[in-house]
């Protein structure tokens, strides 16, 4: 009898309603995209399941994969209500769960499998996610589920020493980039008019994709471009960046320099590659990474990467991108003159950036993902 794995997809119903996904729910997304797009025949069945009252879910997406939809919201009181009877498990008939999206509340946790992104939540306290409860919550699962995959060795290592889990227990797949979408285009004459026609942006610039994490020190990366324009630079900033902040936009109207600083949101992915395709740096001073999905898609279109060596960075960004020696204003300061100034052969950037990027597909991340499948489900 071919058995059945029940992959968790509520993480793309946002993405369903709007067209609009954070990075887990991206990160799904793509690996459901490639697991269907794999020219093989697969040794189990795969289905997709959603839970919400509207009927948004798997559905909707393009997929040979099979669905099931629960008319139940997709709230805390009612998960745990499901978790407590085995309801999924006479319905669908599953031989293997995975929840890609770091946790979830489950009956049968030696039957699922968990893609933990990171153990940011045991390492740092933001004001902008409940990290109380994460920590609560997430540990306990991972010492009960039957496995976890997560996206980096720095993760995996966190994961280790944080939860006390057997490191044995954590699989390490990176994240894949979409080539098709994210490459070089050439011709920057063309680049630049269409910037300008889509977004209304002028080249050069700098590029930072942002949000209200405070680990993602956007406003040091602000701090030293302002002092920056003091000198006039070639270079405006243009911020991808949905809802900065009150003291973020009360830093630029203060600063003399508003007419430097652009935000841009709510752009496509080919938007996105358009942009970082115009960039003279991609700027991204994180102090915790999983991963580093901007890091990875900016050096696919060979924009240089500017970033920290810290967490999952350096994994993602290889001896291709350009490490700050602290997220401190004074070392990004530092760079976006070397940018200014022309220090750096942006030739030979621009080749080690399009290699380090090329060792990261989806296809290879969808062929891991099965195998580690094939392994818990005992086939191999």
């Amino acid at each position: 009898m071919v058995k059945n794995i029940l992959i968790d997809v509520n993480s793309l119903v946002p993405y369903l309603m709007t067209g609009k996904t954070t990075g887990i729910g991206r990160t799904t997304l793509e690996l459901i995209e490639s697991l269907s797009n794999l020219d093989k025949d697969l040794p189990f069945d795969i289905t997709l399941y959603s839970q919400n009252m509207k009927g948004i879910g798997a559905k909707s997406l393009n997929t040979p994969f099979e669905s099931t939809h629960f008319y139940v919201p997709n709230r805390e009181p009612y998960n745990k209500i499901l978790a407590s009877t085995p309801i999924k498990e006479w319905f669908t008939q599953y031989d293997l769960m995975h929840i890609p999206h770091n946790f979830g509340y489950v009956y049968k946790p030696e039957r699922t499998l968990v893609t933990l992104h990171d153990a940011l939540f045991m390492r740092i306290e933001e004001k902008a996610f409940n990290h109380k409860q994460m920590r609560d919550q997430v540990p306990l699962l991972m010492k009960k589920c039957k496995g976890i995959i997560t996206c980096s060795e720095a993760s995996k290592r966190d994961i280790v020493e944080t939860m006390q889990i057997d490191p044995k227990k954590i699989d390490v797949v990176y994240w894949g980039v979409k080539h098709e979408v994210f490459y070089l285009v050439p011709d920057k004459e063309n680049i630049a008019q269409l910037l300008s026609n889509a977004l209304g942006i002028r080249t050069p610039y700098f590029l930072s994709v942002s949000c209200n994490a405070e680990r993602k020190n956007t406003h040091q990366l602000l701090t030293a471009y302002l002092k920056l324009c003091q000198k006039n630079p070639k270079n405006d900033l243009v911020l991808v960046w949905g809802n900065p902040p009150a003291f973020i936009v009360q830093m630029i109207e203060n600063s003399g320099y508003k007419h430097r600083v652009h935000f841009v949101s709510n752009i496509s992915d080919e938007q996105l590659a358009l942009l970082y395709n115009g960039a003279t740096a991609m700027v991204f001073p994180s102090s915790y990474e999983g991963f580093g999905l901007p890091i990875l898609e900016a050096m696919a279109c060979g924009c240089p990467a500017v970033t920290c060596k810290n967490s999952s960075l350096t994994e993602v960004g290889g001896d291709a991108a350009i490490y700050l020696e602290s997220s401190g204003s004074e070392h990004i300061f530092e760079q976006l003159a070397n940018f200014e100034n022309e220090l750096y052969d942006s030739q030979e950037l621009k080749q080690k950036t399009i290699h380090q990027a090329s060792k990261f597909n989806w296809a290879h991340t969808a062929l891991s993902y099965i195998e580690i499948y094939q392994k818990h489900l005992e086939l191999l």
